[in-house]
């Protein structure tokens, strides 16, 4: 068998099989178009040459790819590991392919992500951006709008641009509320918050909710992470565990990411709390960890998502439209 060349094109193909370049590129792309006999002979001198056609430049000559792109700051959450996979599922039997990014938590990866989807002519745009408090102000938003690019926030929003974009967002003050209902069936004298950056409206949100259901917070104690929990994170929140440990204290993490660290923590330290988690630390039913929390159906949240995003992508003009805002409920689960 031959072994293909770097520089192997269709022109190559097409002096093999003595026809067109243009009948070639029709086999690959319109097979219909072309009689079987031709069609065969061009693909077994394609497959002779291992030849395998260039999709992305087949996409830079069309509006678009039928690619979907997924930008989040962390494919390690379980909260997203089952969304994305969800996604890529649905999209996938749609004849989508989906390219998923992982920034990490940095602005500037989030960036070239979205200038990526963006040179690659993408469908539609899933984001989560790193960061949703008041001073998130990123730059490539300008140039999604100015290359209308179907864009739909998840579990996230960026300051200011909920009624541009439509989104997919959990009801984070009931969360909260519902955080708080449980914390004061419990007796407990300590209790600690560990929520995610203080600046963050996810963060207002769920602290508040808590506030207005847990009347008794004299004993409550409210320290900040990041949504990744970092090395940083973990120096601090050990030190301010030392000093406010009281036996049996309970700790609630406010995603599950911040929950496994801080369960991390304790067992270091050897010292026995109780916890209460927003969503499921990773890799809780592997080590069999039962905790009770806020829990969400990523399943069902990654189904309202890729109907939200198609619903965009199929729209027939990407201005003047309204956009649609999903809530989703979470379910306390107690063990």
């Amino acid at each position: 068998m031959t072994k293909q060349d770097s520089s192997t094109t269709i022109i190559d193909i097409a002096k093999r099989a003595n026809v067109t370049d243009i009948t070639v590129s029709r086999a690959f792309n319109h097979p219909e178009m072309v009689k079987k006999e031709t069609r065969d002979k061009i693909l077994a001198i394609a497959q002779e040459l291992n030849y395998v056609p260039n999709l992305f430049a087949r996409n830079l000559k069309n509006k678009n790819s039928r690619i979907i792109g997924v930008v989040t700051d962390s494919t390690f959450n379980p909260f997203y590991i089952v969304l994305i996979q969800t996604v890529s599922r649905l999209a996938k039997e749609k004849g989508y392919q989906v390219m998923i990014f992982d920034s990490d938590s940095d602005e500037k990866a989030e960036k070239t992500a979205i200038e990526t989807l963006v040179s690659y002519k993408a469908s539609g745009i899933l984001l989560s951006p790193v960061r949703d408090d008041k001073d998130y102000q990123p730059s490539y938003l300008s140039l999604i709008d100015q290359h209308n690019v179907p864009l739909v926030f998840v579990d996230r929003s960026i300051y200011g641009y909920q009624n541009k974009y439509s989104g997919l967002f959990l009801k984070n003050f009931e969360i909260g509320a519902l955080t708080g209902k449980f914390l004061n069936q419990q007796n407990s004298e300590n209790t600690l918050i560990v929520s995610g950056p203080e600046g963050s409206e996810i963060s207002l949100s769920r602290l508040a909710g808590i506030y207005e259901n847990f009347p008794n917070r004299k004993n409550i104690n409210v320290l900040y992470s990041s949504y990744m929990f970092n090395k940083n994170d973990e120096d601090y929140l050990r030190k301010k565990v030392q000093e406010l440990y009281t036996p049996n204290m309970y700790i609630v993490g406010l995603n599950g990411i911040i929950t496994a660290g801080m369960y991390k923590i304790i067992l270091e330290l050897g010292l026995s709390c109780r916890y209460f988690s927003v969503d499921l630390p990773p890799y809780a039913d592997t080590y069999h960890l039962s905790i009770s929390g806020v829990h969400h159906d990523s399943v069902y949240l990654g189904e309202l998502t890729t109907e939200l995003l198609f619903s965009e992508i199929e729209r027939d003009s990407h201005k003047d439209h309204k956009t649609k805002q999903i809530f989703v409920d979470g379910k306390l689960v107690v063990y």
